[in-house]
């Protein structure tokens, strides 16, 4: 079993199920016997600060890192909002969720990129030393945030628009650029975003880490599985148990597999 694992995003937190054990996607008492060093727990919805404030108090499990970000900031009208997270710990600053908001376009939105106050936010974020996340976002606000030069690009879950032409899905080009910025996509195990249908299989996230591979390096890609934020699952992934086996059908070294598994996003997120 490889250990230390490192996954950039689950809704566990939001959904409001236990953290240490629940019947959903993800816990970490499942996470530790099947070989995780930490999870990334997006806050998403209303009562962000709320979410993260029961991360903060959880009573946490040896060896295991539990580390807070946030989904879509569409509260921030300041920077005043950002301190806010940064002193509840977050690491990931995820600009918007599908829709526009203050700081920047959504993939789902009218198309525009970083608002002026994104800017200073993406600025901001930097001086801190809090990661922002790409996922959600619309290309030109990627296409801002890469121009900009802030450090490296996150993107905690997505797949490749080359498998899949989903809004949500990165293009070759936008793989390079995250390689190039010294960042990691994390790879998303929802079936539309895989397979562009409700079913998918462990062959197919498979298919899309290796594509990332092959375009933006091993050193830039990991896992972003959106537990307890996607359904149904593909087939073969019954929750967090189940992460090992697909680590199993990766074509690489050891080494290679243990970089996708968790080094990618440990570099980022605990070194960074």
């Amino acid at each position: 079993m490889l250990s230390l694992i490192l996954d950039a995003h689950c809704d566990t937190l939001s959904a409001g199920l236990g953290l240490l054990a629940n019947t959903g996607h993800f816990d970490m008492t499942r996470a530790v016997r099947a070989g995780y060093s930490g999870q990334v727990f997006a806050a998403y919805g209303p009562g962000k600060r709320e979410q993260l404030r029961r991360l903060a108090a959880l009573a946490r499990i040896e060896g295991f890192t539990a580390i807070p970000a946030v989904e879509g900031a569409d509260e921030a009208r300041s920077l005043a909002d950002i301190d806010g997270y940064a002193g509840l710990g977050v690491r990931l600053l995820g600009l918007t969720w599908n829709s526009d908001n203050a700081l920047a376009g959504g993939c789902g939105g009218a198309g525009g990129g970083l608002t002026e106050l994104g800017r200073e936010v993406v600025e901001y974020c930097a001086a801190l030393g809090m990661l922002v996340d790409l996922s959600h976002c619309s290309q030109k606000t990627f296409e801002d945030v890469a121009a900009m030069r802030r450090g490296p690009l996150a993107v905690t879950h997505a797949c490749c628009a080359a498998l899949n032409p989903h809004r949500r899905n990165l293009t070759d080009s936008q793989l390079r650029a995250v390689a190039e910025s010294g960042g990691v996509v994390g790879i998303c195990y929802y079936p539309p975003f895989l397979t562009g249908r409700n079913q998918a299989t462990l062959g197919d996230i498979a298919a899309h880490i290796a594509h990332a591979v092959r375009v933006a390096g091993s050193g830039h890609v990991g896992l972003g599985s959106d537990f307890d934020g996607c359904a149904p699952l593909p087939d073969g992934m019954d929750g967090v148990q189940s992460v090992p086996r697909l680590l199993e059908l990766l074509p690489f070294s050891a080494d290679v597999v243990d970089m996708i598994a968790g080094g990618n996003w440990r570099r980022l997120l605990l070194t960074h």
